[in-house]
């Protein structure tokens, strides 16, 4: 007995394999399936190559429709299973599509959705309470956020708003703290009070002039380069192009900053040749002819003979060869970067305006190698490293080797690559109450 899923999975693999079907076809096949979202995903195709087709938009609503109310009963699952947070989310999303699809439920659905909007009314003004009585304030905005739609769908913002006054005491209380760890060498931790203040609407001190000395607020390559190119190559500047391009990259990482106190020094060398030697040489071809001869047996009749021939023709054959060995080194902190790329290539060609079809033979152009894919490829790489480079020490510098510390400024450091960091997250809960992820979602870390 074939299961729900296999069958659906059957079913949408059919429906790919069946390229002269139309998308609302296909849409209609996934509906009867009981797939709504995905049959709802064709119907959307359909209009949007055909903004016009009536037909598709009426499977669209009807599919949405569907998605709702499977969504209300998913709704009602969560609740009576207990898991009221998991409802509310549900709900709270299934009240955005509606909005969003102008969809107004009627009927059964209605009902079903009403219902369950008075149990989540209920979960969130108990839910509300409590987390007003916590002294972290911002739990309880990111929970006005999470649950916007359901709030106001509830009427329940004047109900919300006797929290505010404690809230910003709070609040003011965190901002405090936050002042009072802005040090010389605290950037990202000023920019975090800065922006945290704000948003409550709370005034913060006047910023004093942060510098960070872990930073670089210049970068100086220092270039090695040896160079040596046949006359009619267009790859000259190609080197002096990726070192623009490193030192750009450096310019966009997370070491780069205006206020930084240190001059990054990055060493570049480079070896590029690339020779083309030519050599012309007489080729030849032998082939025979059948020509009138004189027969000697019979005077004044001639007989057909092979006559040996040889076609002669010139070739200039090329002989390239191409190397590359690239590298940077650099200090990173107390880290040393490096990486080398290399690539060499002897390549043969030849060209000649020989035409001969009786020969097999029609005028040939040389191919040359092709040296500009080449050092892209080599240059990409290089550059690729570099970034990864500069993001591996960051995260070995601010996350792993900071993991006994409890600074702010390493940890917003360390969130900046890796904001799922245990290191990030459990500092972020313990003094705020919320994951980074959600401090960010509120104040844009």
């Amino acid at each position: 007995m074939k299961t729900p899923k296999l069958c659906a999975v059957m079913i949408a693999g059919m429906l790919l394999l069946s390229g002269c079907k139309s998308l609302v076809e296909k849409g209609d096949k996934l509906y009867e399936a009981g797939m709504y979202d995905q049959s709802a995903e064709f119907y959307e195709q359909a209009l949007a190559e055909d903004p016009q087709d009536v037909e598709a938009r009426q499977r669209l609503t009807l599919a949405r429709n569907k998605i709702i109310d499977r969504g209300l009963i998913d709704v009602r699952m969560l609740r009576l299973s207990g898991n009221h947070t998991g409802a509310a989310l549900k709900l709270e999303a299934l009240l955005r599509n509606q909005v969003s699809w102008h969809i107004e439920p009627i009927g059964p659905m209605a009902e079903t959705q009403n219902e369950e909007l008075r149990y989540a009314t209920s979960w969130l003004k108990q839910e509300a309470l409590s987390l007003s009585r916590s002294a972290f304030p911002d739990p309880f905005r990111y929970f006005e956020m999470r649950y916007a739609f359901l709030i106001a769908n509830a009427r329940l913002g004047n109900a919300f708003a006797q929290y505010q006054e404690q809230l910003k005491i709070n609040a003011k209380r965190q901002c405090e703290k936050l002042s009072t760890s802005q040090s010389k060498d605290r950037l990202f931790l000023q920019r975090f009070y800065r922006k945290y203040c704000q948003a409550w609407s709370i005034a913060s001190r006047p910023a004093q002039r942060v510098t960070a000395r872990a930073l670089y607020s210049e970068i100086h390559i220092v270039p090695k380069l040896t160079v040596q190119l046949h006359d009619t190559s267009t790859q000259k500047q190609r080197l002096q192009t990726v070192l623009s391009q490193l030192n750009d990259a450096f310019r966009d990482s997370l070491w780069y900053h205006p206020q930084g106190e240190g001059t990054f020094t990055l060493n570049v060398h480079a070896t590029f040749k690339h020779s083309r030697n030519t050599k012309l040489v007489n080729r030849q071809k032998h082939y025979t002819l059948e020509q009138a001869q004189p027969n000697p047996s019979e005077p004044g009749s001639f007989i057909d003979v092979e006559v040996a021939k040889t076609y002669q023709y010139p070739v200039t054959e090329f002989t390239e060869h191409y190397s590359l060995d690239m590298m940077y080194l650099g200090r990173l902190g107390r880290q040393q970067i490096e990486h080398k790329v290399d690539d060499s290539q002897v390549h043969h060609t030849q060209s000649h305006y020989a035409d001969f079809p009786d020969l097999d033979l029609e005028p040939q152009q040389a191919q040359f190698l092709d040296v500009s894919t080449h050092l892209t490829k080599q240059f990409t790489e290089l550059h690729t490293q570099f970034v990864a480079d500069l993001d591996r020490v960051w995260l070995q510098t601010y996350c792993e080797d900071q993991l006994g510390s409890a600074d702010g400024e390493y940890v917003l450091r360390c969130a900046k690559l890796a904001p799922q960091h245990d290191y990030v997250n459990n500092w972020f809960n313990q003094h705020f109450g919320l994951s980074y992820q959600a401090m960010s979602s509120l104040y844009s870390l």
